[in-house]
């Protein structure tokens, strides 16, 4: 009896190891796709990933734009989805510091529905900041642990948990200054993070 328990419980986890990964779960690239080009507020000119990007990112789908605010103000913002493959999703400042950058400074910011991380970065005498966060279309959060969380529920119920939240990140060009709070309550919420 003990055998037969021992064979069905191997069999059913063969099973589930073979056919989970190929069941279809929902991606938020509906949510990329869905991203303003401009508004009175703002414009954007796509951006093409770097070779490195895309091979890091693999299965992982993105999008990159430069964005200039009404008052002058650069920002790339960079989002991705990690539906289908969730390590490419992770805090950015382990991305930061592999291209050189060193964060002075971190503190943690409120925006349109949650919060968010702000830092502060050095490089070669050039200052950039940044603002990430995740988002999964109701509220922003920054705990990676959170995240796995969602992601990994998303997986276990077939996406029927809710969205696939995305890793959203604005950073500013070296040296141009930016105004991070007219970012937050108007640039934010005209892209669609509310």
């Amino acid at each position: 009896m003990k055998r037969r328990v021992l064979w069905c419980a191997l069999t059913l986890s063969l099973i589930i190891t073979l056919v989970w990964p190929v069941i279809p779960i929902p991606s938020a690239t509906g949510r990329l796709a869905a991203i303003p080009t401009s508004s009175p507020d703002f414009l954007s000119q796509p951006l093409a990933l770097s070779p490195n990007d895309i091979a890091f990112l693999g299965q992982a789908q993105s999008v990159q734009y430069l964005i200039t605010m009404r008052d002058g103000a650069r920002l790339v913002l960079s989002v991705i989805d990690g539906t289908h493959n969730r390590h490419a999703v992770h805090d950015p400042s382990y991305c930061f510091a592999g291209a050189g950058w060193n964060v002075e400074s971190k503190q943690s910011v409120t925006v349109p529905s949650g919060n968010a991380t702000w830092v502060s970065m050095v490089k070669d005498h050039q200052k950039s900041e940044a603002l990430w966060f995740f988002d999964d279309g109701k509220h922003q959060y920054t705990s990676s642990i959170e995240y796995w969380l969602a992601a990994s529920m998303r997986r276990a119920t077939f996406g029927l948990s809710g969205a696939e939240p995305v890793l959203v990140t604005l950073r500013s060009l070296p040296d141009e200054p930016v105004q991070w709070g007219r970012v937050r309550q108007i640039l934010l919420p005209a892209l669609g993070f509310r």
